[in-house]
């Protein structure tokens, strides 16, 4: 996977990672990672909500995962944010 951030103008420049993490103005973070587990299925990414779990985290950690939600903005967007979902009136 190639990472890009964009400047002012839209030009794109590489980072080397393996994953990105987006840190919001609350201080929520929302982390995308090249989906690689599967072989047989198509490149594709996925959407943390918080930080992709790792192997190494011990139960104290897993506060830094968080529910991921989504709402349909148009037909080809929709709104991603990590954390409980409110219910809806």
């Amino acid at each position: 996977m190639k990472i890009y951030v964009t400047d002012k103008t839209g030009k794109l420049h590489p980072v080397d990672g393996e994953s990105v993490v987006l840190e919001l103005d609350n201080g929520k973070t929302i982390e995308l990672a090249e989906f690689v587990r599967q072989t047989d299925r198509p490149a594709a990414i996925s959407i943390w909500g918080g930080r992709q779990p790792l192997e190494t985290w011990t139960e104290a950690d897993r506060h830094q995962s968080e529910q991921l939600n989504l709402s349909l903005v148009a037909g080809n967007c929709v709104d991603v944010w990590p954390g409980r979902a409110r219910k809806q009136a």
